[in-house]
């Protein structure tokens, strides 16, 4: 049963940045298969931006010729009109290079988003991940993360244009004069010594600038999701405090971060202000012998500027690295512990606007439930410290298909916990679930729809209408049944855009019953095998409840676990389950 712990998503905050393994990250692999990803795109991206990068090469030779024909008195009208031509293709091929690679952008930010959000939506299944914190500091990761290693790689873009147009200047430079052409390659070396050697401090600032910033962005989703908590125990000002000493420490090491990223890439600018003065100071004592034309200088100073740039340039693609193993790390995090890939696997996304791609993964296919055993089941809570804190020991557990099985008990008994472990939510360290009499290994991918639906207590709704809610993207060929099934059919009518109206943020423009039966509906849209539900009272009153308990027996076949202390739920039970000390009470 050791898979089920793939899915056990509810430990959270478990991982932190300080526990990352980057020895194993290839950030060269990495930054291949994001750039393959969109194969055309990156493929056209290299050849204008290499093109864009090289082009002055045309335009040094020809001002060469165009200073040289002005020694001899010759015409240059038409190496004027080709220096402008040349710059003006330049500027096209531009154009054309932004568009390319921002689309290539926008995919290679979408394939890893969309990785991750499947890793940490999966049930269960070799691709579920767990959220390493919580959900506001993840949010950093999709954003900030993404984004430096996707720098990484197209960094290569301008790097390979920038060595391609070093190569070719060098090469024409030497023709003329080896020395001069010599001198230019004395900073670039110096330059990648410097940043090679500050390279751990790069990565320490930046692990720990991240760490920082996660930090900031937990807390505040935090106070966000709790602010009426705060206003009731009048301790806003604790919780600013409390902010303040988190940006405080942000500050300090995006200050370091920055500072020292800055240092590196102004250690290479100046070497490139440098190269240029050498560059001109070997040359003067052939420009006074006379070996060295007017056309020549206007050459060497022509290359000699974009060549300024090298060092600059591959200080950029240094600290790049360091900065995007450090975010491999972070995101490797969302998904599945032992499938780092994952976060790089090629999938269909789309860039176009207004296109919003809808995955049309099939459902698992219906497997019948005829009986389903639960044997010595044993699942508990661990704290930070790992000392177990709570659960269920040594549960026994036998429902039939059809039967209404009621799960009751005092507070802390354990109901949620079972339920909750039977579906694979988290981890249970002994015993066995049987379907049909066959073992299930991953329960969490098991128990899903069509094969099971679990309603929790607290039901989650989305920010979206309530037709969404309800179908979570699957057709509405059974939206009307499962309205009127829950009564919600009722409710539609004082709602101001019928099903299409929104429920606010969380759900929060509906009654505490209302969301309710909207997460009720969700769970029956598939008409399930199973339902597992986590007590229904908690947020309908009595009258509701009894109807949609005798509205669910009379009208659907499907087999139902439920917690409950209500009377008329379990009257109608084929069995009652009662808990206590997280053992069956006998």
């Amino acid at each position: 049963m050791t898979d089920q712990t793939n899915t056990a998503q509810t430990n959270t905050g478990q991982t932190n940045t300080e526990q990352l393994n980057t020895g194993q990250i290839r950030p060269v692999a990495n930054g291949w298969r994001t750039g393959s990803f969109r194969p055309r795109l990156w493929t056209w991206s290299w050849f204008l931006w290499t093109a864009f990068f090289m082009l002055p090469l045309a335009s040094g030779w020809i001002l060469k010729l165009v200073f040289d024909r002005l020694e001899t008195n010759e015409s240059v009208n038409g190496l004027l009109v080709a220096i402008g031509v040349t710059e003006v293709v330049r500027w096209i091929i531009f154009g054309a290079g932004v568009y390319f690679v921002v689309r290539w952008w926008v995919a290679a930010l979408s394939m890893m988003r969309t990785n991750m959000l499947f890793a940490q939506t999966v049930s269960g299944g070799p691709k579920a991940g767990k959220l390493p914190g919580s959900p506001a500091e993840s949010i950093t990761r999709f954003n900030d993360d993404t984004r430096d290693t996707v720098l990484w790689t197209d960094s290569w873009v301008d790097g390979a244009g920038n060595l391609l147009y070093a190569f070719g200047a060098l090469a024409i430079m030497s023709t003329i004069n080896r020395g001069a052409a010599l001198v230019v390659i004395v900073p670039l070396v110096v330059v990648t010594i410097i940043a090679r050697k500050l390279t751990p401090r790069l990565y320490a600032a930046r692990s720990a600038d991240r760490k920082a910033g996660s930090q900031v962005s937990s807390f505040l989703g935090e106070v966000f999701s709790g602010q009426l908590a705060f206003r009731l125990a009048g301790r806003e000002e604790a919780a600013v405090k409390r902010l303040e000493r988190y940006t405080s420490v942000r500050h300090k090491t995006a200050v370091r971060d920055t500072v020292l990223q800055q240092a590196i890439e102004g250690i290479a600018s100046s070497t490139g202000d440098i190269t240029i003065g050498l560059t001109l100071l070997v040359l003067v004592p052939s420009v006074r012998s006379g070996e060295f034309s007017v056309g020549d200088l206007a050459l060497f100073v022509a290359y000699a500027v974009p060549l300024g740039e090298l060092p600059r340039y591959v200080a950029r693609l240094i600290t790049s690295r360091e900065q995007a193993i450090v975010s491999y790390g972070r995101l490797g995090q969302l998904v599945a512990p032992d499938r780092p890939d994952d976060l790089l696997e090629h999938n269909e996304v789309t860039i176009e606007p207004n296109d919003t791609m809808r995955r049309r993964d099939p459902d698992p296919d219906r497997v019948p439930l005829v009986h389903l055993n639960v044997r010595g089941l044993t699942a508990r809570y661990t704290d930070a410290a790992s000392v177990q804190t709570g659960g269920v020991s040594d549960i026994d557990l036998d429902v039939t298909a059809g039967s209404f099985t009621i799960i009751t008990g005092g507070v802390g008994a354990g109901k949620t916990t079972l339920l909750r472990a039977i579906v694979g939510l988290i981890p249970i360290s002994e015993g066995s679930v049987t379907w049909n009499d066959e073992p299930i290994d991953d329960l969490a991918a098991w128990f899903v729809p069509p094969n099971c639906a679990h309603l929790p207590q607290i039901p989650r709704l989305f920010s979206e209408s309530l037709a969404d809610n309800v179908l979570l993207g699957r057709d509405d060929h059974n939206l009307a049944s499962v309205l009127d099934l829950t009564s919600l059919s009722y409710d539609l009518g004082a709602m101001p855009d019928d099903i299409d109206t929104m429920v606010g943020a969380r759900g929060l423009r509906l009654s505490g019953g209302q969301a309710q039966r909207v997460a009720t509906a969700r769970s029956l849209l598939t008409t399930p095998e199973l339902l597992i539900v986590d007590d229904l009272s908690s947020a309908l009153d009595v009258a509701t409840e009894r109807e949609l308990w005798l509205q669910l027996r009379k009208t659907t076949s499907t087999t139902i676990i439920a917690v409950s202390h209500r009377r008329l739920a379990i009257d109608q039970a084929d069995q009652v389950i009662t808990l206590e000390a997280g053992r069956i009470l006998q």
